[in-house]
């Protein structure tokens, strides 16, 4: 009897070791992916001429003021780059100018490692920009057009379709063969949910996601999107916190690392713009969604996010940490830290979601 026991307490010791090296094994996959999301990075760069709305358009794309814009003749008199949440948008100066002759223009601006280039105009396609998009289709590169301010795309007995057929007409001419033009306006947010969309289309996994977090929405569609993709970065902080347990939770057998939430909430922030919004300004601003958005400040301490892991350590969590979550392994799924985290951080990215769909509604296209 006795060796039945010893055998049974070295059965039991190997079981433990081999769940230790599954969930080891199964946390370094989890690093891997949640490092790859965060070092994805999109680069969009504009051409086109002066006084088209390059400026403008990043600025409306970023969802800050990143960009100078102005009146003046052309802002853009070097090559002007702008960096927010990963995403990278390059002014492009002219092609083929003195300063920036075409036989190094490629190499100068490391042009073939962009993702998207957008060529933007708001009259008449000029025959540098032509080329330049000419040059970038023999590298197999992604060029959308874009037609922008056409707010102000007026004449006189003509109706705003007859007008943009004619400005598609126009381009193709230009261009040699029919092409696909999107018309934005800045100024009353017109065409930016499709050139969002657009934008996506051409991205791979990683990338899109990362556009989806980062880039401001114009439509439900985009804050779905969005919502879908910051999915996914809950699932690889929630498994690492758990994981990771430095912070023993008062009064509920779990430790878990508070840090790592913490910087999940203020990544969830930023995705939906809501971090640069000041409190009085959103809880005055939003009305269906104010308990949500006094949840966002008050769960965005480590005095908040503990309050809320407390929350939902329950036989519930219980039935929740044992389902299989494909971002993450079998054993770290089946854990409870790992199912009150994942919890905890849904219900904080639902929260964001709520208030941003109702404080941004102006610029959302229904």
């Amino acid at each position: 009897m006795e060796f039945l026991r010893e055998n049974d307490q070295l059965c039991f010791i190997k079981e433990i070791r081999k769940r230790e090296n599954m969930i080891n094994e199964e946390l370094e996959q989890i690093k891997k992916k949640a490092a790859e999301e965060n070092a994805a990075t999109v680069s969009v760069a504009l051409f086109g001429q002066p006084g088209a709305g390059k400026s403008s358009l990043i600025n409306a794309l970023a969802g800050k003021k990143l960009a100078e814009t102005g009146l003046e003749t052309d802002k853009t008199v070097a090559e002007a780059e702008y960096e927010i949440n990963g995403l990278n948008f390059i002014d492009l100066p002219g092609y083929g100018t003195t300063k920036f002759p075409k036989d190094n223009y490629f190499e100068k601006f490391n042009l073939l490692e962009k993702d998207i280039f957008l060529c933007v105009t708001s009259g008449k396609l000029h025959a540098d920009d032509v080329e330049l998009f000419k040059q970038l289709r023999n590298q197999k590169k992604t060029c959308i057009f874009v037609f922008n301010k056409t707010d102000d795309l007026w004449e006189e007995g003509e109706s705003l379709e007859n007008l943009k057929s004619r400005k598609i007409a126009d381009i193709s001419k230009n261009i040699g063969f029919e092409v696909n033009v999107l018309f934005t306006s800045c100024r009353n947010k017109q065409g930016l949910d499709e050139l969002q969309t657009q934008i996506a289309g051409h991205l791979g996994q990683v990338k899109r996601d990362r556009w989806f977090k980062s880039a401001t929405a114009y439509s439900n569609e985009f804050l779905d999107e969005k919502f879908r993709a910051c999915e996914k970065t809950v699932t690889y902080y929630a498994a690492l916190a758990a994981a990771n347990g430095l912070n023993p939770i008062p009064g509920v057998d779990l430790a878990v690392d508070v840090g790592i939430l913490y910087k999940l909430f203020q990544d969830i922030r930023e995705s939906y713009g809501i971090d640069s919004i000041p409190k009085d300004t959103l809880l005055e601003k939003v009305k269906f969604a104010a308990p949500a958005a006094n949840r966002i400040i008050t769960n965005a301490t480590k005095e908040g996010i503990i309050f809320l892991l407390k929350r939902f350590a329950g036989s519930l969590v219980t039935k929740t940490g044992t389902k299989y979550i494909p971002f993450v392994g079998q054993a770290i799924a089946a854990s409870i830290g790992f199912g009150i985290t994942k919890l905890a951080g849904d219900s904080y990215l639902k929260d964001c979601h709520d208030v941003a769909k109702e404080f941004f509604s102006k610029n959302i296209s229904h």
